[in-house]
């Protein structure tokens, strides 16, 4: 039988001190809590290598103990580890058990809390555990404040309160004003928060392999939602679930699957794709910070050996969506004609299709995905022979295509989201890459086919210069610094006089999360089923879940999903 929780007061306790313990007791009507996080929120093993490959540490020890073990690693290395193929979640992650929850830690490892990054989603896990099931809006006088120890019981009173501090406050208007409701909203109220009694709501994480499809991902997290379901029998009443990031797209996904589920609230969720995606495989991941980017790879090449291999992180690119379906990506250069007469021009895409026009492109000196850095560990050429690196990655494109033409503007009917709109936290809503000279004759046409400068050739160059600085003594490394080419968003294009001219690539230029720009964040609004869509501020992408208002907002939506199914107790 599952375990379920609830609270009650315990024989021990002062009669003065009615704010009581809690004990795990059977209580009758469930609703599962389902928890989906983002794509660096799941803990990953290699079966094949017999190890953890994806499992960021916990507090500043456990980061630097990651950056450690990650810096020296190559493309080939990342290639193998994080191979589709031969991973599967890891659910060993690091579990710090709040007492107050009073469930030991075998208890949250069943409910899968093991599988997700403890920084970034423990707190939110935590939270909504100890919240929903234990529904109070009456404050108890705390005791003990004078005399040793006092202040300590005090505190430790004041936490056992906790839950009812967070419920109280939803009832206060000035909470909802850090939530920006976009749609007309609908204030809860005490009875709505009592009506939540009745329920027993345990929480559950699903970390997926975000490696592998969204669609793959979406029916291995449904077989254990069916095993969930089961193991309440008659008292299961509907799922919630909670997503973080890429798990919106891939809840999305399972609500066509399934007829059991209340609702869903989405965080930060990138409805429409990230133009940050397509930047981060032809510049690197340094823009989201030393750590991150070490485990996913610093550099392009790193990146691309990952992501061009991995249907999942493919799926983050700008579907058609995107940018109300207007163009995104701009190439941009500037013709010199008659000696001094400038001329800016500008090729702008996708025309109409993403998929063909840009993540297939081939070839091109702005292409994204270079084939020279796809296999770095010779996987693809071992398991398929014969077969081109491009051509089996672009079957990757079409599977993607395929997935996005599936959730574009489609959502749970009961749905509830939220997302970053703060200028301290800019995010790629465009792509611009600029080349640094103006040539002559140029047209906007060629802008397009202006001959690749390739990795063997970039190779050679680099090779070149640093034979030149051994000569050079001291200024040697203001000469290598100065001459080598490097691949991080940049493109090289040769010209006529044997020299390289280079494309460089935008920087953030759109308010959001660090990571989704508002226009993606902000999608879902005023689509068929979505209830209501918060906008807010005070975080950034991957820790937007650690912010009290963006929990807050939670708790609320769960409320309001209760509501809006009319669920009501089968037992009383």
């Amino acid at each position: 039988m599952a375990q379920v929780v609830s609270q009650t007061h315990s024989a021990t306790s002062p009669s003065s001190n009615q704010s009581g313990t809690f004990v795990e007791v059977p209580l009758h009507d469930t609703i599962p809590i389902i928890f989906v996080p983002g794509i660096m929120g799941s803990n990953i093993f290699n079966t094949a290598l017999g190890k953890p490959v994806w499992k960021i540490g916990n507090g500043i020890t456990g980061q630097v103990g990651t950056l450690t073990s990650k810096i020296k690693k190559t493309p080939a290395d990342l290639q193998t580890e994080l191979d589709p193929l031969n991973t599967r979640v890891d659910s060993s992650g690091d579990i710090k058990v709040d007492s107050r929850l009073k469930l030991n830690e075998k208890t949250l490892r069943d409910r899968y809390w093991g599988t997700v990054h403890w920084d970034s989603y423990g707190g939110v896990l935590t939270y909504l555990q100890m919240v929903l099931n234990n529904v109070d809006l009456k404050e108890q006088p705390i005791y003990g404040m004078g005399g040793i120890g006092g202040g300590y019981a005090a505190i430790q009173q004041i936490k056992l309160q906790e839950s009812i501090y967070e419920w109280k406050i939803l009832l206060n208007p000035k909470e909802r004003d850090h939530w920006h409701p976009q749609q007309a909203f609908t204030a809860i109220t005490e009875q709505d928060i009592e009506h939540l009694k009745a329920f027993h709501f345990p929480v559950y994480a699903m970390g997926y392999n975000w490696l592998q499809s969204s669609e793959d991902g979406a029916q291995i997290v449904s077989t254990k939602l069916d095993a969930i379901k089961k193991s309440y029998g008659q008292r299961f009443h509907k799922f919630i679930i909670v997503t973080h990031s890429l798990g919106g797209l891939l809840t999305r996904r399972i609500a066509q699957l399934r007829g059991d589920l209340a609702g869903v609230v989405h965080g930060v969720m990138p409805a429409e794709g990230a133009a940050a995606a397509y930047r981060r495989i032809v510049t690197g991941s340094e823009d989201v910070g030393a750590l991150p980017a070490y485990v996913l790879g610093k550099n392009t090449e790193h990146v691309t050996a990952v992501l061009a291999n991995a249907p999942g992180g493919l799926e983050l690119l700008p579907s058609k969506a995107y940018n109300k379906g207007k163009p995104w990506l701009f190439l941009n250069g500037s013709s010199l004609n008659n000696g001094t007469n400038f001329q800016e021009h500008q090729v702008a895409l996708p025309e109409a299709d993403p998929y063909e026009e840009i993540y297939k492109a081939d070839g091109v000196w702005w292409e994204m995905v270079k084939a020279e850095l796809i296999d770095p560990a010779n996987m693809i050429k071992d398991n398929d022979p014969g077969k081109r690196t491009k051509d089996v990655y672009f079957k990757k494109i079409e599977k993607i295509k395929e997935f996005h033409d599936k959730i574009t503007n489609k959502y749970h009917p009961c749905t509830y989201a939220h997302y970053g709109h703060d200028s301290k936290f800019f995010s790629f809503g465009t792509l611009k890459w600029t080349l640094d000279q103006a040539l002559r004759g140029l047209t906007t046409n060629q802008i397009r086919n202006l001959p690749r400068v390739s990795a063997q050739e970039i190779e050679a160059h680099n090779q070149q210069v640093a034979k030149d600085a051994m000569y050079m003594g001291q200024g040697a490394m203001y000469y290598m610094k100065a001459n080598s080419k490097e691949n991080n968003g940049l493109r090289y294009i040769k010209l006529s006089n044997g020299k390289f001219g280079t494309f460089k690539i935008s920087q953030k230029n759109a308010e959001g999360d660090g990571t989704v720009p508002w226009q993606s964040g902000r999608a879902p609004l005023k689509q068929v089923g979505v209830k209501q869509v918060f906008q807010m501020t005070g975080f950034d992408h991957q820790g937007s879940y650690n912010n009290i208002h963006v929990r807050r907002s939670v708790l609320y939506s769960i409320v309001k999903i209760i509501q809006d199914n009319n669920i009501k107790p089968k037992y009383r």
